[in-house]
Parts: structure tokens; C-alpha cells; sequence
């Protein structure tokens, strides 16, 4: 059975099943990663792209990302045994899928939108 994941676009809440998962820049970060995924096959990022990329709103901070993917990191172990982050390089990391995802977004004062067909 598919991970079913949804996206409230108003503050990046992040929800496997009908469990909270994360919310704001963390959540942001999944999101990205989880498209890349379903819609380029891609596992492989890197810290940079995520700096550059301004739909994760992430603070100036440059410390700030390393710490939002290590709570990402401890949030999936915890909660979503489908899904993990491994670091394999200096500033270089892999999205795990494990299970078949499914992903929708809700975005305000709307119903939740499919995502294209879930990828194995």
C-alpha cells in the first residue's frame, strides 16, 4: 500500500496518512525532495540546490539548513519507517523511498489536489 502524503501549502505541514508529520522549512524540504521523486525519479540532492531554491523560504542562517534536515532526518525514523535521509557526500544527500508514495496538496481555502500516479 502507498504512503499517502499530503501538503497544506499555507505553512508546509506535512501529513503521512492521517499522521503529522513536520511543518514550515522542514517541511518545505521534504516536499521538494518527495516531487523530485514522483516526478524526475531523483533521489540525490545537495545542500546547495536546497539554499537556492526559494520556494523552501529558508533564513539566512547558513547553519540553519544542516539543522532543519537533521531534525527531517530523526523526524522520518521516528514516524515514517517509508521514507529516509542518508548523507553521502559533503553537503550531498539521498532521499530513501522505501514504499510506493502518493502525494496531494491542499492549498488554502481549496480541496486537496492529486499529485500525478505514485511512483514505486
Amino acid at each position: 500500500m502507498p504512503l499517502r502524503i499530503r501538503r497544506y501549502a499555507e505553512n508546509d505541514s506535512i501529513f503521512v496518512g492521517e499522521d503529522y508529520l513536520i511543518k514550515g522549512v522542514a517541511g518545505a524540504i521534504l516536499w521538494k525532495l518527495l516531487r523530485s521523486y514522483v516526478d524526475e525519479r531523483r533521489t540525490d540532492h545537495s545542500n546547495r540546490e536546497l539554499r537556492l531554491d526559494p520556494a523552501i523560504r529558508l533564513p539566512d542562517l547558513s547553519e540553519n539548513l544542516e539543522a532543519r534536515l537533521i531534525l527531517l532526518q530523526r523526524r522520518l525514523e521516528e514516524r515514517c519507517p517509508g521514507l529516509r535521509i542518508e548523507k553521502t557526500g559533503r553537503g550531498r544527500f539521498r532521499l530513501n523511498v522505501l514504499r510506493p508514495v502518493t502525494l496531494s496538496e491542499i492549498q488554502p481555502n481549496s480541496r486537496p489536489q492529486r499529485a500525478p500516479p505514485s511512483i514505486n
